[in-house]
């Protein structure tokens, strides 16, 4: 009886392990995108694709300096500002999601045709509190919540 248990319990541990190994997760590190100075277009916000909603050159775009500011294009106006970061110390950001506060933003004022989607977007960037990168993709949330998701621009 004892030496079944103690079987099972090591057949267990060593599909376990050879789980946490396997080549679609590595692949995917291997495709994994650094969060700065990437040019990163906005898929869908708050869970709607956005897609059909922009062109190809309007969609929403977000890219992080290394010095600690961003910038990019909400639709129709530019926009800045700053960020701070604390990376994860997972050994993959799919894992554990990294700590980001985006602040100090700022755009330009142009009338846009789609200027709600716009100011959905920016203020849905301010309020980010954290994020994850898995393969070619950005996810930023807000309290835990799945706010932003992002491709890298192609």
């Amino acid at each position: 009886m004892k030496k079944s248990l103690i079987l099972i319990l090591a057949s267990a541990m060593t599909m376990l392990l050879a789980g946490s190994c396997c080549p679609c997760r590595k692949a995917s590190n291997k495709n994994h995108k650094p969060l700065t100075a990437t040019e990163w277009s906005l898929v869908q916000m708050e869970g709607r694709n956005i897609t059909a909603d922009f062109t190809a050159e309007e969609c929403p775009r977000l890219v992080l300096a290394t010095d600690g500011s961003f910038g990019g294009y909400g639709g129709c106006n530019s926009m800045g500002g700053e960020y701070k970061l604390t990376p994860s110390e997972a050994p993959s950001q799919r894992d554990k999601a990294g700590v980001i506060t985006l602040g100090n933003i700022f755009s330009t004022k142009r009338m846009c045709p789609n200027d709600r989607l716009e100011m959905e977007f920016f203020t849905l960037l301010s309020k980010v509190d954290a994020y994850t990168i898995e393969g070619s993709k950005l996810f930023l949330f807000d309290d835990g919540e799945l706010k932003l998701v992002f491709d890298v621009k192609k």
